[in-house]
């Protein structure tokens, strides 16, 4: 079975840092196939990131993961609609500063409208939400974030992703929602 994951959040929050710690931590497992591919912007910002992950068995099936990020800016806008079409799982990273706190809540309303146009429901959706840069300063309580940028009341995961916390944990848990989706006939967990 392929799955299709894509990192989502705002610019700078930290998407392809994820990616390119998930693709180190499961390299170092024998568990990639091929290498990560990383467009970047005239401007050395990251168009989209991709990896290939083969052959990861749970409980006896077999899996062939399919992992992107979108970019962050908005100009960027038809690119993103592209990567989502036929995505299975989401994690919506979110920059955990104060002052990032209006554009991470607009990145999360234009994704509703991107799955929306392709006929899903946010809502309803496989999703983790990442709350990244736990180390910043200025970072807002995990408690104000839920109430603003987890309307799922799904998983959550904190994070420092440039030094590689909450990167797994994150992953492992937008496979298992994807999972309980596909098997549990969309039922949120």
């Amino acid at each position: 079975m392929r799955l299709k994951i894509v990192y989502f959040g705002s610019s700078l929050a930290g998407k392809s840092t994820n990616v390119k710690k998930l693709y180190e931590i499961l390299r170092e497992k024998n568990l990639t196939k091929g290498d990560m591919v990383v467009m970047e912007t005239e401007e050395q910002r990251t168009l989209f990131v991709e990896m290939f992950v083969s052959s990861i068995n749970i409980d006896g099936y077999e899996f062939e993961l399919k992992i992107l990020t979108t970019p962050g800016q908005f100009r960027l806008h038809p690119l993103r609609k592209v990567i989502m079409k036929g995505v299975d799982g989401l994690v919506f990273v979110v920059d955990s500063s104060k002052e990032r706190e209006k554009i991470n809540f607009l990145v999360m309303r234009e994704t509703a409208a991107v799955l929306k146009e392709q006929g899903e429901d946010l809502l309803r959706f496989p999703v983790v939400v990442q709350y990244n840069k736990r180390d910043l300063p200025d970072a807002m309580e995990i408690e104000d974030m839920q109430v603003r940028f987890n309307p799922w009341a799904t998983d959550y995961v904190p994070a420092v992703a440039i030094r590689g916390e909450g990167v797994l944990e994150t992953f492992q848990k937008v496979i298992k929602n994807i999972l309980v989706r596909k098997y549990a006939g969309n039922t949120l967990i």
